[in-house]
């Protein structure tokens, strides 16, 4: 249920609580309540307020508990610039490295923009998703 929806019952239950118990106070004959009219509403108005807040609390934290998102998974944009000369390497990667991801989640983007410059004898190597290298890969051993 949205939290809007369970805050809306929230302000219902305690209205409904507050006017049932003021009409009850009201509309009942207790030997304690004073003689007076206007005495007789403080009291009413008191005790209605009293269990419209108890009620309310209760209801209140009901509508606060944090329900599980049911959402789809979170968009990713990668953005890769890089600039490398002379004998440079530069090496980006947008998800993970080496590492695996857990439950395989986030290490695709959905959008990935990327731009390089080299020169030289440089070398870029920019990766959207994950990257797995092995002891064998060229950017893995030195360079001559």
């Amino acid at each position: 249920m949205a939290g809007w929806v369970r805050w809306s019952v929230t302000v219902v239950v305690a209205v409904v609580v507050f006017g049932v118990c003021l009409w009850g106070a009201r509309s009942v004959s207790f030997g304690w309540m004073p003689e007076a009219e206007a005495d007789r509403w403080v009291v009413a108005t008191a005790f209605a307020t009293v269990m419209a807040t108890v009620v309310a609390g209760a209801v209140g934290w009901w509508a606060g508990r944090a329900q599980p998102t049911t959402t789809g998974p979170v968009e990713r944009t990668v953005s890769q610039r890089a600039t490398a000369s002379g004998r440079g390497r530069a090496t980006q990667v947008g998800g993970n490295q080496n590492t695996p991801t857990p439950g395989g989640a986030g290490g695709r983007p959905t959008s990935v923009e990327q731009e390089a410059e080299v020169a030289d004898d440089a070398s870029v190597t920019q990766v959207g998703g994950d990257q797995r290298t092995g002891s064998g890969d060229d950017e893995r051993r030195p360079r001559s």
